[in-house]
């Protein structure tokens, strides 16, 4: 049995939330200690009920594409997480503001053809990018929340 058991996601590959506490504390800590910036970067499917309408095997095909895609384009240091059905969750170690706003550029480059259906998967999607810094004399849950905030759209108004 693999080390990794439990800690995966079975569709993506990818860690689960829950393990997402064990990472954060250890990645908090190494921050603080050696004085390293930590950002986060939420990326969202949006509208991922319509994905999931396009039936079972759409929407498995693109969470395994999304995250394919992003696996490619992060650093060995990174973590990676399914955070919530239609949300990953990237942890940046020794990433700035600034290279936290190129990472945020970059993912939504790469996303942008599959709103066309330009993607790996045959449906149009919306991904949606955003991310935020960890500072000094900021709690981490705040710095999450404001990543997810810019990635997670309002809802529509009635």
């Amino acid at each position: 049995m693999s080390a990794d058991t439990g800690i995966r996601d079975v569709v993506t590959g990818l860690y689960v939330r829950e393990y997402f506490d064990d990472v954060i504390a250890r990645e908090l800590e190494r921050s603080r200690r050696h004085g390293i910036a930590l950002s986060v970067v939420s990326v969202v499917i949006v509208d991922f009920a319509a994905v999931a309408d396009a039936g079972e095997e759409t929407a498995v095909a693109v969470l395994g594409e999304a995250a394919k895609e992003l696996q490619r384009n992060v650093r060995e240091t990174d973590h990676l997480f399914r955070w919530e059905d239609d949300e990953f969750l990237l942890l940046l170690f020794g990433a700035d503001a600034e290279a936290c706003a190129r990472k945020v550029r970059q993912l939504d480059v790469l996303f942008r053809p599959w709103r066309d259906g330009g993607g790996p998967v045959p449906v149009p999607v919306r991904v949606r990018v955003g991310g935020a810094t960890h500072e000094e004399g900021l709690v981490f849950p705040s710095v999450l929340q404001a990543a997810r905030t810019i990635a997670r759209p309002a809802p529509a108004s009635p």
